[in-house]
C-alpha cells in the first residue's frame, strides 16, 4: 500500500536465488513522497563493526535464517500479503511443496491453508569479487517490516544455528543504515541502476499515482 514504507533491504536477500542488478523505470511520478531511499552496505558494515563487533562475527559466522507465513489468497493491506502461490508461482500445495524442497526449506501448512516457511542458513555478510565485504541480508526489512495478522518480527529472523538475534543489535544496524542512506526522488522518465550485491534500497511512503517498473538481472 502507498501509506507503508518498505524498509532498506536487498533484493530477494531472504533468499537462495537474487539478482545482482535492479533497473528502476519511473513511468509515473506521485504527487508526494515516494523517493527510493539507498544505503551502501560496505559502508554500514564497517561503521558497524566499530560499534558492534559481536553481531558483526556472528552474522558473518553463522548467517541467519527467515521465516514467513504466506496467505492462501493475496492480502492487499499488508506489505507481507502475497500469497503462496503467487510467491511461488504454483497453483496448488503440491507443486508448492516440490518448489520449496529444491530450495532447500522447511515449511508447515497452517490451519487456515496459510504456508509457513523457513529459509535454510543464508549469508549475512557478502564478500565481493573486488575483496569488499557487504552487509547483504534481509534483517532490516524483515525486523522492521514482516509485521501483520501472520507475521511478527521476533519470530522472522534467527541466525543461523536458530539463536536468536538480539534486538539491541538490530536497532543499532537500523540507526546507522538510516544515517548512512539518501533519498533518490523521481521524476517521469527517470531511469536508475542499481548494483544489488552492494547497495540496499526501500520506498518512503507516497500520495498519488505512482508507477515504477523494475527489472532484475542475474
Amino acid at each position: 500500500p502507498p501509506s507503508v514504507s518498505i524498509f532498506l533491504h536487498h533484493e530477494m536477500a531472504q533468499t537462495p536465488v537474487y539478482p545482482s542488478k535492479l533497473f528502476f523505470f519511473c513511468e509515473h511520478a506521485q504527487m508526494t513522497g515516494g523517493a527510493t531511499p539507498l544505503c551502501r552496505s560496505d559502508v554500514l558494515l564497517a561503521e558497524l563493526t566499530k560499534v558492534r563487533p559481536g553481531f558483526v562475527a556472528a552474522c558473518e559466522q553463522l548467517g541467519v535464517r527467515y521465516s514467513n507465513t504466506m496467505p492462501l489468497e493475496d492480502d492487499l493491506a499488508s506489505g507481507q500479503g502475497r500469497s503462496w502461490r503467487s510467491t511461488l508461482s504454483v497453483a496448488d500445495k503440491a507443486a508448492a511443496e516440490e518448489k520449496l524442497t529444491g530450495l532447500g526449506y522447511s515449511w508447515q501448512w497452517q490451519d487456515d491453508q496459510s504456508l509457513r516457511v523457513t529459509t535454510p542458513s543464508l549469508p549475512a555478510v557478502r564478500t565481493l569479487d573486488d575483496g569488499r565485504k557487504v552487509f547483504f541480508n534481509q534483517l532490516i526489512a524483515a525486523f522492521r517490516g514482516w509485521k501483520d495478522a501472520r507475521n511478527s518480527a521476533e519470530k522472522s529472523i534467527c541466525f543461523g544455528d536458530s539463536s536468536a538475534i538480539d534486538a539491541a543489535d538490530m536497532a543499532v544496524a537500523i540507526a546507522l543504515a538510516d544515517e548512512l542512506s539518501f533519498d533518490t526522488p523521481w521524476q517521469s522518465g527517470d531511469v536508475a541502476l542499481v548494483d544489488n550485491f552492494l547497495v540496499m534500497h526501500g520506498r518512503r511512503p507516497f500520495e498519488g499515482e505512482r508507477r515504477i517498473l523494475a527489472s532484475l538481472v542475474g
